[in-house]
């Protein structure tokens, strides 16, 4: 199906026929293999403890997300451009079905044939920058991605000790009209080292940001105001997360459960059966406990929420620029 048809459904039925649970966006981790460690992250999504499915097995995955609802499909990991095949794999989907992107460390993105392929494979590049990938110094050569057309997303991760270094790096973004999305560490419970931002002070810093620099800085509103409790009055599931081998976590990877494999049923079959209308009823019930995709989503509950958006990420989308 079109990607711009699919996005019109998406619209009417979660805006105008009030359907909570339609996703949207895909977060799929298409390898646990990663070249860095980084502190921050799960070591499941490192220490290939998830493995990686087959060239076919990816595919079967992607044929059966086509005719869902799911609009944006993003490739992650792990360090997805450590498989061989990504460039087949981000073709194969990047037929009109979705708007595909990619993250990325960036440690292939100094190779001018690879870039060079990928513009024609992506919509968006998803760069993760900031202490903890030790890449910083990309944000100084951030703009010779224009050179390839390449539409660039600046992903850097918060810690209480970065915090104070963020509009620096939401200044170096804008200079060449790119966007930047800021993802809290989260504090996994075996975690050895403590790095989640205090959620109040996170909120005062991200809440001056976006006035200051709206459409750069591309965190929603909805996330932003949930840092100090002020929840949507109905939160929602417009995100899914894929695992390597097709398993999906639901509602997410750290509150959910295994509810059905994609390389072997379609999504709509998945999130029609009584388990997973079970969850998403706890999900309701426990809406703030629910991580981070769900809360920058649910935002798109508001219209003028979802306009402001959608202008920003049209005028990106059609001239490249933030």
């Amino acid at each position: 199906m079109n990607r711009d048809i699919k996005a019109i459904r998406w619209f009417i039925k979660t805006q105008l026929l009030k359907d909570p649970f339609n996703p949207g966006y895909a977060t799929f981790k298409v390898t646990s293999r990663c070249n860095l460690h980084c502190t921050f992250c799960n070591p499941e999504y490192y220490n290939g403890e998830l493995g990686e499915g087959s060239t076919e097995t990816i595919k079967k995955i992607i044929d059966n997300l086509r005719d869902s609802s799911i609009v944006v499909l993003s490739f992650e990991g792990g360090e997805p451009t450590i498989r061989k095949d990504i460039l087949e794999l981000l073709e194969y989907a990047h037929d009109g079905s979705f708007y595909v992107m990619l993250t990325t460390n960036g440690y292939r993105l100094n190779d001018d044939e690879f870039l060079t392929k990928l513009a024609d494979r992506i919509d968006f590049l998803h760069y993760s920058i900031d202490e903890y990938h030790w890449n910083v110094k990309a944000l100084d050569t951030l703009c010779r991605f224009r050179q390839y057309g390449i539409k660039v997303n600046v992903q850097t991760v918060v810690t209480r000790y970065n915090l104070n270094k963020l509009e620096d790096k939401i200044k170096k973004v804008r200079e060449c009209n790119y966007k930047i999305l800021v993802l809290p560490a989260v504090d996994y419970p075996d975690a050895k080292v403590k790095l989640a931002p205090d959620p109040e002070q996170l909120y005062n810093v991200l809440s001056e940001l976006k006035k200051k620099y709206s459409s750069t800085l591309n965190n929603s509103w909805g996330f932003i105001k949930a840092l100090k409790g002020e929840y949507p009055k109905r939160l929602v599931s417009y995100a899914i997360t894929i695992y390597p081998n097709g398993d999906l976590p639901y509602p997410d990877d750290i509150n959910g459960e295994i509810v059905g494999n994609l390389s072997k049923e379609k999504l709509n079959d998945i999130l029609k059966s009584p388990r997973v209308k079970e969850l998403q009823r706890k999900m309701l019930e426990n809406q703030a406990k629910f991580e981070y995709l769900h809360l920058q989503t649910a935002s798109f509950n508001s219209l003028r929420d979802l306009a402001e958006y959608v202008k920003d990420m049209v005028k990106w989308r059609f001239t490249g620029k933030a």
